[in-house]
């Protein structure tokens, strides 16, 4: 009957890892700006569609504004910081126009917002495909597997 611990305790580690998970991500400046002004559940426009169609109300820009200055204080997960920043500073300068209403903000704001460029340079990407799909561990020339590779 020493085993009556089990539950209780296996419980509450699970729970304090599950917490700890969601709160690490909710402490990344990077992920929260993403999240906010550069995704939309399906069917609906992103913020920064918005912001360049001229729809986005002020309190997200603003908003948006006040999480890409968070993110410009962020390392990136992967490469040059200092480009990292240049590329943030950026977006933040242009925001700032779009938040001032300047003539030319959406054209800043647009080329500001170039996802591929900072994306390739500063995201870490999880490998492509998974185990049995194409691209996945396990696949590509000299991979060991069940079968053997064609020659």
């Amino acid at each position: 009957m020493k085993m009556h611990w089990f539950l209780p305790t296996s419980t509450t580690l699970a729970f304090v890892l599950i917490a700890t998970a969601f709160a690490a991500e909710d402490d990344n400046p990077i992920q929260k700006a993403m999240k906010f002004a550069h995704s939309a559940p399906r069917g609906q426009k992103k913020l920064n569609e918005k912001i360049v169609e001229g729809t986005a109300p002020d309190a997200d820009v603003q908003k948006a504004l006040a999480m890409y200055k968070a993110m410009a204080d962020t390392k990136p997960p992967k490469g040059d910081p200092t480009a990292f920043k240049e590329k943030t500073n950026k977006l933040v300068a242009a925001t700032e126009e779009v938040v001032a209403k300047k003539p030319e903000a959406v054209e800043h704001y647009k080329a500001a917002v170039d996802c591929k460029a900072c994306h390739s340079e500063h995201r870490k990407m999880p490998p492509p495909g998974g185990p049995g799909r194409p691209g996945g561990p396990g696949t590509g020339a000299g991979a060991a597997g069940p079968f053997p590779s064609p020659q």
